[in-house]
């Protein structure tokens, strides 16, 4: 980690407890809360939002509002995803209904959208604010919409890759794009900078997302969650919508039509039979085309509107980090 990464990892952390401490919350949601946003991320949309506003000559600090906000209403959704898919690791940590309960889990969430939305109007002009609230406001119907895409395909038979690159543009992407774009609308930056912030954004959220799914197939335990969750779960996630487009074996198109009809795997085994049966069809080299080129679309962005900084280099760097986020 730079000395710079550190910075900025202060600067959110502060703000972060700051905000916390003014609400003065009592115990039974303020544990659940902090618990929830003390829970080991690495903080790389609000750093994504600092270096955004750096780039765009911008002081850091007066983007630190906005970059914890980001990273409240993204650990907000999380907990209410945690909830609708029965997950029970988030992080390596049980997930805030399993500490706790669905209830508490929930009002836990409805409170940090609150607490995020009041960084905003604590600290920001009136029309800063309004361009602020609009875009988060407009990220969050966005990430609500993936997520109901997400829990729909679950009983649809029939999810095409397109199907799926859509909803995680939505469920994953857009607060990527929103964390990017804050800190452009901070430092006033002009509207095709904007542009191009969100199309970093978008793109290093894709790519990400496909990552992850790689990641919970084919993954390390050092990953923080059961390996195989999404199959548990009856997702359709990358790895299985790649690895179904190219098979023609009618044991393996057997074996995808029962799982995207609804029965997913039960046990260890039947995960590792998916997991050999999606590397054998070519799901990991997909997977890393994709995410290359959306990395390239990524980087493409920022170089054609953004002069040469540390910041927008840190950006950059951000994307390959992503790209080698390690199985």
């Amino acid at each position: 980690m730079t000395s710079m990464e550190q910075r900025y990892l202060d600067m959110i952390e502060r703000a972060i407890a700051g905000a916390l401490d003014r609400t003065e919350l009592p115990p039974l949601l303020g544990e659940p809360v902090r618990y929830a946003l003390a829970s080991g991320g690495k903080r790389l949309r609000p750093v994504i939002t600092l270096l955004a506003a750096e780039a765009c000559g911008s002081s850091p600090a007066d983007a630190a509002p906005v970059a914890a906000a980001v990273e409240i209403l993204h650990n907000f959704t999380l907990i209410h995803d945690d909830i609708m898919d029965r997950s029970p690791l988030r992080r390596g940590r049980p997930t805030v209904y399993r500490a706790w309960d669905d209830a508490t889990a929930i009002l836990a969430g409805d409170t940090m959208m609150g607490i995020a939305y009041r960084l905003l109007s604590e600290h920001y002009p009136a029309e800063v604010c309004q361009h602020l609230v609009a875009e988060c406001s407009s990220a969050f119907v966005d990430v609500c919409i993936g997520q109901a895409e997400d829990l729909a395909f679950r009983t649809m038979p029939s999810v095409t890759m397109d199907d799926y690159l859509r909803m995680i543009g939505r469920k994953t992407a857009r607060l990527f794009a929103t964390a990017a774009v804050a800190g452009g609308i901070v430092a006033r930056a002009p509207h095709d900078v904007l542009a191009a912030l969100r199309t970093y954004g978008t793109a290093l959220g894709m790519a990400f997302q496909i990552r992850d799914d790689v990641l919970d197939l084919f993954g390390s335990p050092e990953f923080g969650k059961e390996l195989g969750q999404d199959l548990r779960e009856g997702k359709k996630t990358f790895p299985t919508l790649s690895a179904a487009a190219h098979a023609t074996d009618p044991n393996d198109l057997a074996a995808f039509a029962a799982y995207f009809a609804g029965t997913p795997p039960t046990d260890s085994e039947e995960i590792a039979q998916m997991r050999e049966r999606c590397r054998r069809l070519g799901a990991l080299e997909h997977a890393e085309s994709l995410i290359a080129h959306y990395l390239s679309t990524a980087n493409a962005a920022l170089e054609s509107h953004l002069p040469s900084t540390s910041a927008r280099d840190r950006l950059c760097a951000l994307a390959r980090a992503t790209r080698n986020r390690h199985l």
